[in-house]
């Protein structure tokens, strides 16, 4: 047969194969297109080939097993071997080729569980592992160095179809961030994703730069105490304006990390981003707030604010929700927990609070030279602004 009709020739189809039942007592042997065949025994079992002449001798590469691979991929892999057909190569020798190199569900199968559940906080790994199930897995058999750099197109301009031109390109910078770690380890050589910028398959993540304005902190404040919430979900905003903390730092917090005399909170470094232990000192509101929860839920919980399941921390959904219906009421511009940490920080830089101590507040590691030979976290004065956030916003509240 003329290799152009062969190549038009399609007899196979999803809805075929998976009515395939045994026993089978069918053709043996069914031509697809681009010399793809498909193999079925008496007992269902279907394996996809590729049959083509190799110096006027009839010869046959197994691709795989169906349903572990896809009609859609086996099609692709013997497009592949057509393709070093024409070009002169033997399809065996590319297809031994093939098999040496590494494909995208193995890195990142590596890169989690020799890095990243080594390495990386909880919460980061949370969304490593979310990324994984929804865009590596059903695309773990990518060959990431013979990949093509059209294909890579593809498979991003997908998601950004399917989502936001933000997401795609989030997703090309974890895979970035997986390809650069085993190329650093000599596991491969190149990968053509490396050279896609953002701007060709998506966008940048916007970064959000919401300050609250103290009117409409002290707005906040007052639609919290008015709120007929729960002392839990009430204290746990509260606390997150008080300290700009990290959401998960409050919420996940045990009881045992604060200590309520020496008016010091110690974030053990087996919760801290940076994986080092944080000391952030309580404002005299701050103590009065854990105080409140320990007269309402006793002194034997093991977490400071604990959810509706005993022992387990209140979820980040129950707070999402709270400052939701906050959102609705006050109709300021909208914001979110993660505002109040840029809020603190700009505002008691306003206050001429030194940006050594709003860094050590919000638990962030010093750059350049003071991250390697400075090692004070600036307690006192860290005491000293959050003392005067509390009383700035109480001049607020009482403005207002």
């Amino acid at each position: 047969m003329p290799l152009e009709e062969e190549t038009k020739k399609k007899s196979v189809s999803d809805s075929k194969l998976r009515n395939i039942k045994a026993p089978y007592s069918g053709k043996k042997e069914i031509a697809d297109r681009d010399g793809l065949t498909v193999r079925i025994t008496t007992n269902a079992i279907i394996s996809f080939n590729y049959r083509f002449r190799w110096q006027g001798k009839q010869q046959r590469i197994k691709i795989g097993r169906y349903p572990d691979i896809k009609l859609a991929d086996a099609r692709i892999k013997s497009g592949e071997y057509r393709q070093a057909l024409l070009d002169g190569l033997d399809p065996r020798s590319y297809a031994i080729t093939q098999k040496k190199g590494r494909l995208l569900g193995e890195l990142c199968d590596d890169f989690m569980s020799i890095y990243a559940y080594q390495e990386l906080s909880a919460r980061t790994i949370i969304l490593y592992e979310s990324f994984l199930n929804k865009y590596i897995k059903p695309n773990a058999t990518i060959d990431v160095e013979r990949y093509k750099y059209t294909d890579w197109i593809k498979f991003f301009d997908d998601i950004r179809k399917g989502t936001t031109p933000g997401n795609a390109g989030s997703i090309l910078k974890r895979i970035k961030t997986v390809v650069r770690w085993s190329k650093s380890r000599g596991e491969i050589a190149n990968s053509h994703c490396l050279d896609i910028p953002i701007k060709a398959i998506g966008a940048h993540q916007n970064r959000r730069d919401r300050v609250l304005e103290w009117s409409e902190v002290a707005g906040l404040w007052r639609q919290i105490e008015s709120s007929k919430a729960t002392p839990k979900c009430k204290v746990c905003v509260q606390l997150l304006i008080l300290t700009g903390a990290r959401n998960s730092e409050i919420r996940e917090a045990e009881r045992s990390e604060f200590d309520l005399e020496k008016a010091l909170w110690v974030l053990p470094k087996k919760r801290s981003k940076t994986k080092k232990a944080i000391r952030r000192p309580l404002s005299t509101k701050s103590i009065e707030l854990i105080k409140l929860l320990d007269l309402i839920y006793g002194l034997e919980r093991t977490h400071l604010i604990e959810g509706d399941k005993k022992g387990a921390p209140l979820t980040t959904h129950a707070i999402n929700r709270f400052v939701k219906r906050m959102n609705n009421h006050l109709k300021f511009e909208p914001f979110v927990p993660h505002d109040f940490r840029r809020t603190i920080s700009t505002r008691l830089s306003e206050n001429k609070v030194m940006p050594h101590v709003t860094e050590k507040m919000l638990g962030h590691e010093l750059g350049g030279i003071m991250a390697i030979y400075n090692k004070h976290d600036w307690v006192d004065e860290q005491r000293e602004a959050y003392q005067l956030y509390w009383e700035l916003i109480e001049k607020a509240l009482n403005k207002n």
